[in-house]
């Protein structure tokens, strides 16, 4: 029987991002779908990327070549795998999906990605067929 794997492959603006050193060493990278809102007078401190998700980086060439290529507001194309496991606690609530970031690279001219209508979307996972 084939073996199937869960992959994702994304483009994203970087929200932020958080290196750890402990228990292993891994960088906790924050992606948004959407861009950064503009800052606004009614709501000071307001995060500037409300909807985003949680990927981490652990081979240690790809931990130093984030570091080195990437800041805070670029635009990145990712790929990788995310597997669900026992609960992990973190603050308040637990977690049972993890998603591995297996290679990325830095998009140099962000401003011309478009993000596709919801149509587009609903049609493609109308099409999609897993085995």
């Amino acid at each position: 029987m084939a073996r199937y794997f869960q992959t994702f492959r994304l483009f994203a603006e970087v929200a932020e991002f958080l290196l750890l050193e402990r228990p292993e060493r891994r960088l906790l990278v924050d992606l948004s779908l959407e861009p950064a809102l503009e800052p606004s007078l009614d709501r000071p401190g307001r995060n500037p990327y409300p909807h985003r998700t949680t990927y981490t980086l652990t081979d240690p060439f790809l931990i130093e070549r984030f570091l080195e290529d990437v800041s805070v507001g670029d635009a990145i194309e990712a790929e990788g795998t995310f597997v669900q496991s026992d609960y992990i606690p973190h603050r308040t609530t637990c977690i049972d999906t993890t998603f591995l970031l297996l290679d990325f690279r830095r998009l140099s001219h962000p401003e011309q990605l478009i993000p596709a209508p919801a149509e587009f979307a609903a049609d493609v996972l109308r099409r999609l067929r897993l085995h």
